[in-house]
């Protein structure tokens, strides 16, 4: 699982340079979040694994796995990702984690989570909560282009409609492993204003540095709301209520809150919980304020645009060939001591060194077929190099 932040993708291609945390929040695109309402709630068909389907159906043990496919095959598109397709509760109507990390370049053990439940109770439920998981593929397709100091993970919950299940499987690894998780910003509908007055919460408890979190994301709202034409006004509440994902992670004393729509002035959408939550019921101004909102707080946390790719490559580091079979070759540019670690995909050390020769070998026949990672790390800085053994 996130034993895998040991390590940490470089861009493959180009460096992708943003001015400002301003100009991330003004890429949120109001049409492709429309879009994603449509298609994840069943509105309109998509096309998933090459078929044409309709998306009705993301009700809880009843086999929502196409709705899974299509946020796997969404995250898959995007550059910069590891994924893990949690399958935590096998078989066909079982629970089912989508999640991809984007590994920080700086700090990749910092970790910022970014998440929504995208399981539902009845057909549609566009608010409950396909809001919320639009919002995470949309700040997704854009953070994601980018370098980023600190590890953010996108995850998408099954099955919290039935007792917070698969946020509660992830929040327990997590804390077993010792993730160090800084925040957790939960979304749970997000997109319904029905006296427009542009109220939205924010549950938070005295629980870890919640309170500090809530701070922060008001902090980010006063700083971008007139330049960036956020208009939002927001309700703490607190003690928040335990009735969504974030509450599996205040459980094990991490860093969480709730954002959504205004429960605390009985402003939820009417349809709650029926076939009536549609997206003609939302408002969608409001939920891309809300998204720029949501947006502005990843980035800032994200701590984006901090190297480019050729300051990464000052390493001054070779790895060839790619795939590899007997032997891996590491080429140093200078004398310089560098640590080596191998890696495999859940995270495990397998060989650590320390060279200094221009010119290096290691035997990897040993090592089964699959992907591997080379994390290097010298005085000049760090770079992770994914390899394939054939």
């Amino acid at each position: 699982m996130l034993r895998l932040l040991l390590i940490f993708f470089l861009l493959s291609s180009g460096s992708f340079v943003a001015q400002t945390v301003s100009n991330l929040i003004d890429e949120v695109d109001v049409i492709k979040l429309s879009q994603t309402l449509n298609e994840l709630s069943g509105e309109v068909s998509t096309v998933v694994d090459g078929n044409t389907v309709t998306i009705l159906n993301r009700v809880s043990n009843t086999d929502n796995n196409v709705a899974a496919d299509y946020l796997l095959q969404r995250l898959n598109a995007l550059p910069n990702l590891v994924f893990n397709d949690q399958d935590y509760s096998p078989g066909v109507n079982g629970g089912r984690n989508i999640i991809a990390t984007q590994i920080g370049q700086t700090n990749p053990n910092d970790i910022y989570i970014i998440c929504a439940h995208y399981d539902a109770v009845a057909n549609y439920c566009a608010d409950d909560n396909v809001s919320g998981t639009a919002a995470v593929l949309e700040i997704a397709r854009i953070l994601s282009q980018y370098n980023t100091a600190n590890t953010i993970v996108y995850a998408l919950w099954d099955q919290e409609e039935i007792g917070l299940l698969g946020s509660n499987y992830y929040a327990q690894q997590a804390a077993t492993n010792g993730d160090n998780i800084l925040g957790v910003f939960n979304m749970d509908m997000m997109a319904h204003d029905g006296d427009g007055d542009n109220d939205f919460d924010i549950d938070v408890r005295p629980i870890a540095n919640s309170i500090a979190m809530k701070d922060e994301i008001i902090s980010i709202l006063n700083t971008y709301k007139v330049n960036n034409d956020i208009d939002l006004n927001v309700n703490v509440v607190n003690p928040g209520t335990s009735a969504s994902d974030h509450s599996r992670f205040w459980n094990q004393g991490f860093s969480a809150v709730l954002f959504g729509e205004a429960w605390s002035n009985d402003d939820q959408t009417e349809d709650y919980h029926t076939s009536g939550d549609r997206v003609s019921t939302l408002d969608i101004d409001y939920f891309h304020d809300m998204v720029k909102l949501a947006m502005g707080y990843m980035a800032t946390k994200a701590g984006f645009n901090v190297l480019s790719t050729d300051e990464l490559d000052a390493i001054g580091v070779s790895v060839f060939p790619n795939p590899i079979k007997d032997k891996l070759n590491i080429q140093l540019r200078e004398v310089i001591e560098t640590n080596i670690e191998i890696v495999n995909i859940n995270g495990q050390i397998l060989l650590e060194r320390s060279i200094i020769n221009l010119e290096n070998s290691l035997k990897v026949s040993q090592l089964p077929e699959g992907i591997y990672f080379i994390n290097l790390k010298n005085e000049k800085g760090q770079r992770v190099i994914k390899v394939i053994k054939e």
